[in-house]
């Protein structure tokens, strides 16, 4: 019972410690939303590897589906970024990329941690 709470737990504080620690900042997202992209993105990112851990029990499969996702994630994330500088801020797409690729990102992180919690 204790795990059924932990779990989602430690998979939601992890991203959310390293947005506070300012690792996401380090990594490229903007200092004004970084914490705030990883609050939207990790709850989302719980969900959908808890309904994917109750419909597919395949571990392997799992970790390397939401490593593929987190690959792309944090490349929509980083392509934005880069874009977005690129074009002063002029490139509204960009900057869209920039945005909800953190909040992918942060959804990313959490799925992955608890697909591994949830072996």
């Amino acid at each position: 019972m204790t795990r059924q709470i932990l779990n989602p737990l430690i998979a939601f504080g992890i991203p959310v410690l390293l947005a506070l620690l300012d690792i996401t900042k380090a990594l490229g997202a903007h200092i004004w939303w970084d914490v705030t992209t990883i609050l939207i993105g990790a709850p989302i990112g719980l969900l959908v590897s808890f309904l994917i851990a109750q419909k597919w029990d395949a571990y392997v499969k799992r970790m390397i589906l939401w490593l593929i996702l987190l690959a792309l994630a944090f490349t929509a994330a980083k392509y934005g970024q880069t874009a977005f500088a690129a074009s002063y801020g002029d490139d509204a797409m960009a900057g869209t990329f920039w945005y909800f690729g953190w909040i992918a990102t942060g959804g990313c992180a959490a799925g992955l941690i608890y697909s591994l919690l949830k072996r």
